[in-house]
């Protein structure tokens, strides 16, 4: 059975192999993984602190909400791409590369998408929404997470997706018709579904896995191109890793020429012990070990966080500390001092791990 030191001397050896062949030069310097980092618009631009971080220390830029639906479509007819316009504006201007979130999520809709009726109705909005999106950020936004979040947290069989007005109107199709619109829209886009809890030691992490799989598998066969799989990794401090879940996992995206991308990672550390250094230390361990089970087997396109420092993140109130002290979630401190986090972020997206 693999260890979890034997998956970090793999890690670095993939990581670097796969780089030295990239470079067509085995003596060529590895060509670093990928890091970036979600944007949020508002911090954007009250922090200057935030926007040279991001300069800094990204490679990619995501935008955390702005091309969700709720943040798009306010009114049904009206398209508002103004905070993505300004920060895909300033990845190009600092030359960083961008990711696109997300075409279709059950969440985070305005309330006339939620009051859609019909199969008509819906189907017709989908299409109109991911062509008009696509379009605009064609060759701009090289990645587009295109499904996010579409099976149920305990997938049981016979009933994998996840409760929402689109596969209540659409059924499983609306995934079919959200890659085969952006496919059609921007062909040289890379196509990811991207989904969470696939790390875990517990059955239902595995179920997810094997439905996400699944999904893609079915795209495949009807000729609709999908390019990869995001796993979120929102690591629970508590729960720890799968590494032998996930080392099968990444052989499978092998087997169906799939990709990989960590595309919101971030530690949930609100049943650590209080003290901040232990804390920091405890959660940088973790993100060895997920990234190590990942890497050990299959090199990531890239590593993305969701956010860059602990003063900004949706842990603080999504899971608040019973001490009421600041969550730690991220490679910066509040502060913006880097934590042992992004050493291990480093390690791993350089080959040195």
């Amino acid at each position: 059975m693999p260890t979890r030191r034997m998956a970090l001397r793999g890690a670095a050896a993939l990581v670097a192999a796969g780089a030295a062949a990239g470079s067509g030069s085995a003596t060529a310097a590895p060509q670093p993984i990928p890091f970036g980092s979600a944007a949020e618009i508002d911090t954007f631009r009250k922090d200057p602190r935030y926007r040279e971080a991001l300069t800094r220390y990204c490679d990619v830029i995501v935008p955390m909400n702005d091309l969700k639906w709720e943040a798009l479509r306010h009114d049904q007819p009206r398209f508002d791409f103004s905070g993505a316009d300004e920060l895909v504006a300033f990845a190009e201007a600092n030359r960083k590369s961008l990711r696109g979130h997300t075409l279709l999520w059950g969440e985070a809709l305005p309330p006339w998408a939620k009051q859609m009726t019909t199969r008509a109705e819906a189907e017709r909005e989908l299409v109109n929404h991911i062509e008009i999106v696509v379009d605009r950020y064609k060759g701009r936004i090289a990645t587009w997470d295109v499904v996010n979040e579409v099976i149920k947290n305990d997938p049981q069989p016979g009933e994998p997706y996840r409760d929402t007005i689109w596969q209540r109107l659409l059924g499983p199709e609306h995934v079919d018709i959200a890659f085969r619109t952006a496919a059609r829209t921007d062909p040289k886009a890379r196509l990811v579904l991207n989904d969470f809890h696939f790390e875990e030691p517990v059955p239902g992490a595995a179920a997810r896995r094997k439905v996400a799989l699944d999904i893609c598998r079915r795209l495949k066969d009807k000729g609709i191109p999908v390019h990869g799989i995001g796993m979120q990794a929102h690591l629970y401090a508590e729960k720890g890793i799968d590494v032998d879940g996930l080392q099968r996992f990444m052989r499978d995206l092998d087997a169906l020429d799939l990709d990989v991308e960590i595309t919101e990672l971030d530690v949930i550390d609100w049943k650590l012990p209080p003290d901040p250094g232990q804390r920091d230390k405890t959660a940088a361990a973790l993100v060895s070990t997920f990234l190590g089970a990942v890497c050990s087997a299959k090199r990531p396109k890239a590593i993305v966080t969701w956010g860059l420092t602990d003063r900004y993140s949706w842990v603080h109130e999504t899971f608040p500390r019973k001490d009421s002290a600041r969550a730690r979630p991220l490679p910066l401190d509040a502060d913006y001092r880097p934590k042992p986090m992004l050493a291990v972020l480093e390690g791993y997206r350089r080959g040195t791990a």
